[in-house]
């Protein structure tokens, strides 16, 4: 398994208004590459990294927001967005194909810095996405083609380096990608056998898991 690079370390997300053309939003959205050469990343966040809806966010489940920078191409071609980091208030602005969702697992762990993380569920694009970039469909699009990113928890809290790499320490036996659980959610969601894996993986985070639960008991 290879480790990740990491294009940039964001944080700051202070909340403002978002206004597109079909709705506002106070948000925390965007966020900002770090100046300094180390942050400290703690149980449920970076230090100064702030979460205006923590209803849907925040949490050690949600420690870290990641998405692969590889995409912004992508959608730049079809949709005409010019993206760069933190385009999606991702915390870590990844690159390679280590890093896309099909390639990395539900419990894979890996060091950051003096920390330890885990993968903990995809990321389940918003529709402050669609009001960032005035696209309501946006979102949408995302959850189609699975490339909506993914969150880590924290296992050890520690010193990160914006220069830092996200070091594969070990995989989960069930090998259970990011690119599945969303295909399972999105497009084979009465999927009975699939389901009861996701529901059986304790890795997966609390609030996927309850919903996947749910989707059980209605099949």
């Amino acid at each position: 398994m290879n480790n990740i690079d990491i294009v940039s370390l964001n944080i700051l997300g202070k909340p403002e208004i978002l206004v597109a053309d079909h709705q506002s939003v106070k948000t925390a959205y965007r966020k900002v590459p770090i100046e300094a050469d180390n942050i400290e990343l703690g149980m449920t966040s970076f230090a100064g990294d702030m979460v205006q809806d923590k209803k849907h966010h925040g949490g050690n489940d949600k420690a870290i927001c990641c998405y692969n920078s590889d995409h912004f191409i992508k959608w730049k071609n079809e949709l005409g967005f010019d993206l760069g980091p933190a385009a999606f208030g991702e915390n870590l602005t990844l690159k390679g194909e280590s890093a896309c969702e099909r390639n990395v697992y539900i419990g894979d762990r890996y060091q950051l810095g003096e920390a330890v993380v885990e993968i903990s569920e995809p990321r389940g694009p918003c529709f402050v996405i669609g009001i960032r970039y005035n696209y309501k469909k946006f979102p949408v699009h995302l959850q189609q083609t699975g490339l909506t990113g993914y969150y880590l928890r924290t296992i050890k809290p520690g010193l990160v380096c914006k220069t830092d790499q996200l070091v594969h320490l070990s995989s989960h036996p069930e090998k259970i990608s990011v690119m599945d659980v969303n295909h399972v959610r999105y497009h084979d969601p009465e999927n009975k056998e699939w389901i009861q894996r996701l529901v059986n993986l304790k890795e997966l985070s609390a609030d996927w898991h309850e919903m996947f639960e749910k989707k059980l008991t209605k099949l």
